[in-house]
């Protein structure tokens, strides 16, 4: 059974309860081990603002902020083989049945999110997006 690492669980400090719950049931499920990744979880507007300089964010911090602002939305990152494994097209599987475990945990517990790798919440993924962000889950 998988289980939060203690950084994962500091990664969580200050994150809406709801999406705690939601994250705690899809890990508890999931296949595929996980952790919240680096500054994944709540950011001050700082922290924001790095990321957008870095070119990791579309949100600045302070004209545009993110949902992590306001700890709405949690950055996982897939353990597998003793690693953790950062999006890339050998690698997205494994952010995608991950992905399959929160959805279907969300809709369970009622919880509406919304995925960095299908934004408009249509069919269609990865293909239709302008910005991939494949750790991202947010509330709605």
């Amino acid at each position: 059974m998988n289980k939060w690492s203690n950084i994962s669980l500091q990664r969580m400090q200050d994150v809406n309860q709801r999406l705690i719950d939601l994250f705690n049931l899809a890990l508890s499920r999931s296949p595929v081990d996980f952790g919240i990744a680096y500054m994944g979880g709540f950011r001050t507007d700082e922290q924001q603002n790095e990321l957008f300089k870095a070119g990791v964010s579309k949100c600045d911090g302070y004209e545009k902020k993110s949902r992590h602002q306001f700890g709405e939305a949690l950055d996982l990152i897939p353990y597998v083989g003793g690693q953790y494994l950062l999006p890339s097209i050998y690698h997205n599987k494994y952010y995608f049945i991950i992905f399959g475990v929160i959805y279907a945990a969300s809709i369970e517990l009622n919880i509406p999110i919304r995925f960095g790798a299908n934004w408009d919440g249509d069919e269609i993924w990865i293909d239709d997006q302008n910005f991939d962000d494949y750790p991202h889950v947010e509330l709605k």
